[in-house]
């Protein structure tokens, strides 16, 4: 199979994704704190998807390369749970650490920035296996 695409190119709505996330953020300081929003939480959160999300597709292009469809199955499902463990994870230790100053509207914002890079690597994926066709 040959890429027709590099990786690189891939992930670049992640990446645009990642920059616009942390615009608004910079930009909405003032007004996410009004709303009791910790901006480090959200930059973090941030920060955490974009990488989480970049290796999940690292994985979806390395088994997209065999001839077997099932490697491609075993990768999907090998990085939602990798990417579900660490956010997982994450919170549980943010708020294990914060204790009492925890930034709940923080971890929801981050909760939708899931949401949001989910979609994009979904999109990545299908356009991915499009590229490829059905081999």
């Amino acid at each position: 199979m040959q890429n027709k695409t590099s990786f690189s190119k891939k992930i670049m709505p992640l990446f645009i994704v990642f920059i616009l996330a942390n615009a608004v953020i910079m930009l909405w300081q003032k007004k996410m704190m009004i709303y009791n929003i910790n901006t480090n939480v959200v930059i973090g959160a941030n920060c955490i998807m974009f990488l989480v999300c970049a290796i999940s597709i690292a994985f979806h292009h390395k088994a997209m390369q065999n001839k077997n469809p099932q490697v491609l199955v075993r990768s999907i499902m090998a990085a939602s749970l990798m990417k579900l463990m660490i956010v997982s994870f994450s919170v549980l230790i943010y708020l294990f650490i914060a204790g009492a100053k925890r930034n709940v509207y923080g971890v929801f914002c981050g909760m939708f920035l899931y949401v949001i890079y989910t979609t994009i690597e979904v999109r990545i994926a299908s356009k991915m296996k499009r590229e490829n066709g059905d081999k």
